[in-house]
């Protein structure tokens, strides 16, 4: 079972529930199919869950890779480091502190409302940087309850290599 962020749209005065690319493709949904969603008391911490049916095995999604060419220079120059929308889910909301492990050291952070990652990134930049188009930053799961991730870079070329 993993807690997923869900946002609640508003059209024509009725509320919907938006599900993340990434887990509608995963979970293989289409249109009109009926899911489960567990509603949490606590509205800071109110988040969906997805179960998978019985019948159909779901992977687990333990990790993503950021492509950060179209963001390289707020990267490079502001060392703040952009997690699209898709992504998000991925994360505890937006403010709530959770911890990268990184090559240098753990960093204590957190997602703006804008969807970047800004606390505690500096030095993370000023080791790994100037990063380039053809890189992308690895994020890995470790601990869901510790809220714990690992984050690295990954040049594209390795991956291409090893596939």
């Amino acid at each position: 079972m993993r807690l997923i962020h869900v946002k609640l749209e508003k059209i024509r005065n009725k509320l919907f529930v938006k599900i993340p690319e990434l887990i509608a493709d995963a979970l293989h949904l289409k249109e009109g199919e009926e899911i489960e969603i567990s509603i949490h008391s606590e509205p800071v911490f109110a988040q969906g869950e997805l179960w998978g049916d019985d019948s159909d095995e779901v992977d687990e999604i333990d990790d993503i890779y950021l492509d950060i060419s179209e963001d390289l220079h707020t990267l490079n120059m502001y060392n703040r480091i952009y997690v699209p929308e898709k992504f998000r889910f991925f994360f505890p909301p937006a403010d709530i502190d959770f911890f990268l492990t990184t090559n240098v050291g753990q960093i204590k952070t957190h997602i703006t409302s804008s969807g970047y990652f800004t606390k505690g990134v500096r030095s993370w930049v000023e080791v790994n940087g100037p990063l380039e188009p053809t890189d992308r930053i690895h994020v890995s799961l470790l601990d869901e309850n510790r809220k714990v991730y690992e984050m690295n870079v990954v040049s594209k070329n390795i991956i291409e290599a090893n596939n």
